[in-house]
């Protein structure tokens, strides 16, 4: 698994320059006037115990000079609000891990040094299986050219796992490590029917050991998260090197609202750091970074006066009848999802605050 990189602070400020300027920060009430960094901290973190808007962490630190190469803040680092031209802006007060070491001093001539790793904006471990393997592929007919599981040599087995060497049919890449899919949902879009892609589960890693000339192959399961069945496509693995381990946040810009269509974990809620997959993507020019507020829908109520309120779902038939006035609730906003993997019609999302359960069928809208 990769592990967590620096941030160049004066980097996401650029890249960051035009798209939040026009949003003013905002403190929370309770915001501190200074801060010690702890380990386990993110950006998204510590900038959330400073403003209501915690995504807009770059332009809190976009005036820091004082923080000088690499441009990374770590653990032990002691931060103070200050203020430049009227606009909040985070400094480094103190700091003892420059160049990612802590120096703990044991005697006038003896020193151990500790390396530290800096802050990133989430914590990276938290979502790198999600983003190692696809979750959604766009083009059916691509997907079923992959090569597919036939099964081992004990015809009996319907389920295969770690340790054996099975057969497939097709002709995978000897020096390519893959992925063993299996079909889930076909994402549609509720409203028009269209087809958004296809979720995929990921239930194990293979490698090629030898083709043979019948279009069919032999891999060894390198490790399985669940049964392997016959049918199972192959498809290659992601690099560690093509994952975007950091991403910038930035307000999302939809003309109206997403949707959350599924929950990967099969979860029928989720919390922090659990991901979604949203039914907009690439085309809706989505990117990785881009925040969303999450919104619950306003429950369904059956008022039947000041001692008998039912919510709808709960009601029984000869309440509903007697009902005098069934209203909906107004909806609220219970968190925020950022984008980390986009595909043409879908993309994949975190989780990165909620103050209550989200649930599939949730929206999501520009924060």
């Amino acid at each position: 698994m990769m592990k967590p990189r620096g941030i160049s602070f004066f980097l996401m400020s650029a890249l960051l320059a035009f798209s939040v300027n026009a949003d003013t920060l905002t403190l929370r009430k309770d915001h501190p006037e200074r801060y010690v960094v702890q380990k386990g901290d993110t950006l998204w973190d510590i900038s959330g115990r400073f403003l209501t808007k915690p995504w807009l962490w770059p332009k809190l630190w976009n005036m820091n000079r004082q923080i000088k190469d690499p441009h990374w803040i770590y653990p032990g680092d002691r931060l103070r609000l200050t203020w430049v031209n009227g606009q909040p802006r985070l400094v480094l007060e103190q700091s003892d891990f420059r160049d990612g070491k802590k120096v703990i001093r044991l005697s006038p001539k003896m020193r151990v040094e500790e390396k530290q790793a800096p802050v990133s904006v989430v914590e990276f471990s938290e979502i790198a299986p999600f983003l190692k393997a696809d979750a959604v592929v766009d083009n059916s007919a691509e997907f079923n050219k992959a090569p597919y599981v036939l099964g081992e040599n004990d015809d009996s087995s319907i389920y295969m796992s770690q340790g054996q060497t099975i057969h497939v049919r097709g002709k995978p890449d000897i020096n390519t490590t893959y992925g063993v899919y299996h079909q889930g949902n076909l994402y549609k879009d509720e409203q028009t029917g269209e087809e958004l892609g296809q979720q995929l589960e990921l239930v194990g890693v293979v490698q090629p050991e030898e083709l043979f000339s019948n279009n069919t192959a032999a891999v060894k399961v390198l490790s399985s998260f669940s049964e392997i069945r016959r049918g199972d496509r192959l498809l290659p693995m992601l690099n560690e090197s093509s994952i975007d381990a950091f991403f910038v946040p930035q307000p999302g810009n939809l003309p109206k609202p997403a949707h959350i269509i599924d929950i990967p974990m099969k979860s029928t809620y989720v919390g922090r750091y659990d991901t979604v997959i949203l039914d907009k993507g690439a085309r809706e020019n989505l990117k990785p970074g881009d925040v969303f507020g999450i919104v619950r829908p306003g429950a369904e109520v059956v008022d039947n006066g000041p001692d008998n309120v039912i919510y709808e779902q709960d009601g029984t038939a000869g309440e509903k009848l007697m009902n005098k006035e069934k209203m909906t609730l107004q909806s609220d906003h219970i968190g925020e999802v950022m984008v980390v993997k986009v595909y043409q019609k879908t993309s994949l999302a975190i989780i990165m605050n909620s103050k209550a359960i989200v649930r599939a069928g949730y929206a999501v809208e520009n924060p």
